[in-house]
């Protein structure tokens, strides 16, 4: 089945109980630049491959994504058709469609192995 979505980039989301020691590992240690930090979440980006990145979310036990030991993000073209798709297909959606503060639509939703997958799109694209 064809959906016509674009997949932009896999991100791989971590939680961390030290922020700062987990800054020190990924921009000191390996040398990955620091493009994002919210204070709460952290993204590192490799310079000569700025699609692979990681991100570092502060361990604050209330998230949503806390009852999934696995989860990463997908940022897509259009996340809006999706979540009609996750809808429709009765995937199990475990944070609802949401224009966040920091300028992106997502939603969460549980892939077969119980993996939480955060679906996004940037708003100023």
């Amino acid at each position: 089945m064809e959906n016509n979505i674009a997949i932009r980039r896999i991100v791989p989301n971590i939680y961390s109980d030290d922020v700062e020691k987990s800054r020190q590992f990924y921009a000191e240690f390996l040398g990955m630049e620091l493009v994002m930090d919210m204070g709460w979440i952290l993204t590192f980006a490799s310079a000569e491959n700025p699609t692979a990145q990681l991100s570092v979310f502060e361990n604050n036990k209330k998230e949503p994504l806390n009852n999934s030991s696995i989860f990463f993000s997908i940022e897509v073209s259009d996340v809006d058709k999706l979540y009609e798709s996750a809808k429709e297909q009765s995937w199990e959606i475990v944070y609802p469609i949401t224009n966040e503060p920091w300028g992106v639509r997502r939603f969460f939703v549980k892939d077969p192995n119980g993996a939480t997958v955060n679906l996004l799109t940037h708003l100023n694209e």
